[in-house]
């Protein structure tokens, strides 16, 4: 896999940029204003190194690769709305690295952020045991998903994961990844970690992937709180403490949110906009379900900073 080092301004545009890399995420701008962010891959010996950076909160959501075990860090030490399934990110974790785990739902912090992931091949994991003998090491990563590491040690986990400089869309620069995979055998070690984490998964965060998924699928058409409880098996209460918990809203606002993003997504994208046979704001707006041309205009205005006007013009 060749090096990818890309810009995004949409929360499409980096679901789009991580499907590439064959992980099935739903993303969704959770904070309001222009979003600018940056997905980087580097690839080296079995092991990817993934960089996001991101000026707004994001939600991601969705299936992992199949193939690559995830070692996540975060860069930035901004840490106060950082979640994971739900579940406060503590300072100096190493997180992700569940073998049993095939769902990601993570929510980083406004304000600007970094997450660098070590993308590890399944098969060097089998390889840590059967050559390392580091079957207490596996058995950690399969009853756990965090791991709070000494500040020394994070510390060189973060300068293994640095990144660099952009210098262009898809410049290589390697990166050491024997290094790195010492590292992060030597952080699951019983000798090392402080402290582990199983994962906390509960009904509130199921929820909160049942919600975004359906917002996803049901886009194009408004649906009442009652019809999206009914679809989900659910209560109205429920329902509104699980997402105000993630998003610090509720689940009308994110529906209207994701809506707002795809109307954003075919302003944006000429092709788009001619598979759709949506050529103007109007046409969009509609085609996605807003029917009140001034309440539309209002709510795009707050999430994006921008008219959708100005978003339709500077696609041309």
């Amino acid at each position: 896999m060749p090096c990818c080092d890309r810009l995004f301004s949409s929360a499409e545009d980096c679901a789009r940029l991580w499907r590439q890399l064959g992980c099935d995420y739903n993303i969704v701008q959770v904070s309001q204003g222009p979003l600018r962010g940056r997905l980087r891959v580097d690839h080296q010996d079995g092991i990817l190194l993934v960089s996001m950076q991101a000026d707004q909160a994001l939600l991601v959501e969705g299936t992992r690769h199949p193939r690559w075990l995830p070692f996540t860090i975060e860069h930035t030490g901004n840490y106060s709305e950082h979640r994971h399934f739900g579940e406060s990110l503590a300072p100096n974790a190493l997180a992700g690295f569940n073998t049993k785990m095939k769902e990601t739902l993570m929510r980083t912090s406004p304000g600007g952020n970094r997450i660098a992931a070590a993308l590890v091949d399944r098969r060097r994991i089998d390889t840590w045991v059967e050559l390392m003998g580091a079957s207490e090491i596996a058995n950690r990563m399969e009853h756990n998903n965090t791991a709070i590491l000494p500040p020394m040690v994070h510390r060189k986990l973060r300068q293994l994961m640095v990144l660099p400089a952009w210098q262009g869309a898809d410049v290589p620069q390697p990166f050491q990844a024997d290094f790195l995979e010492a590292q992060l055998i030597e952080s699951l070690s019983p000798e090392t970690s402080a402290l582990l984490q199983p994962v906390q998964k509960n009904h509130h965060t199921d929820l909160v992937q049942e919600l975004v998924r359906f917002s996803f699928r049901s886009s194009m058409t408004p649906i009442s709180l009652s019809s999206v409880c009914q679809a989900l098996f659910t209560t109205k209460t429920t329902l509104t403490v699980s997402c105000r918990e993630m998003f610090g809203y509720g689940p009308m606002a994110l529906m209207r949110r994701i809506r707002l993003q795809q109307v954003h997504e075919a302003l944006s994208n000429p092709d788009l906009q001619q598979r759709l046979g949506c050529y103007t704001v109007q046409q969009t707006a509609e085609h996605f379900g807003f029917a009140s041309r001034n309440h539309f205009a209002s709510a795009y205005r707050d999430l994006f900073a921008e008219t959708p006007r100005t978003t339709l013009l500077a696609s041309r």
